[in-house]
């Protein structure tokens, strides 16, 4: 495959006006990683839809809770990850900046507003998710199953490395 022209990938172009970049070829190493990005995606924005479409209250009420429910399965993750890199390491380093319980809980919540206003952004701001929402029943039933059972499934596998993470860590730093 030839490389490309650099005059016309890496020229000067207006914020926003870049060419975009072909897609991975057929046989190419990158291709698998493209759908595999392309389907987390696909499962973050049909977690959001799911929240969404709970019955009941209003769009605004709507999307007032379901960023901050995405949010908060995004932080148990980063939290379970964090214990086991203290774990690794050995000492309690991540999770303990005055060891008390206090700080930790204000690490995560801050983490939270940072999420919760990223996810805002993307999913209602930029309407990502409310696009994917209105698509969502246009999809084919077979791909619309994939997604809910694979985003259950994550979201279900979520909590279970978030308890075991934790449960883990109390028991090496015999808390």
């Amino acid at each position: 495959m030839p490389l490309p022209r650099e005059d016309v990938y890496f020229s000067f172009v207006p914020f926003g006006c870049a060419p975009p970049l072909p897609p991975p070829a057929a046989g190419e190493l990158g291709s698998l990683g493209g759908y595999m990005f392309r389907f987390f995606k696909e499962l973050y924005l049909t977690g959001f839809t799911l929240l969404y479409k709970i019955p009941g209250g209003t769009p605004h009420s709507k999307t007032g809770t379901s960023v901050p429910v995405v949010a908060l399965f995004e932080v148990a993750f980063l939290a379970g990850v964090s214990s086991w890199i203290d774990i690794f390491i050995g000492e309690r380093f991540l999770l303990s900046s005055s060891n008390s319980l206090a700080s930790h809980k204000i690490v995560f919540l801050l983490f939270f507003i940072a999420l919760s206003l990223v996810n805002y952004h993307i999913l209602i701001t930029r309407g990502h998710g409310i696009k994917f929402e209105r698509e969502f029943n246009n999809l084919e039933k077979s791909r619309r199953i994939l997604l809910v059972m694979s985003c259950c499934g994550l979201m279900l596998a979520t909590i279970a490395f978030f308890i075991c993470s934790r449960l883990a860590y109390q028991r090496f730093f015999h808390i």
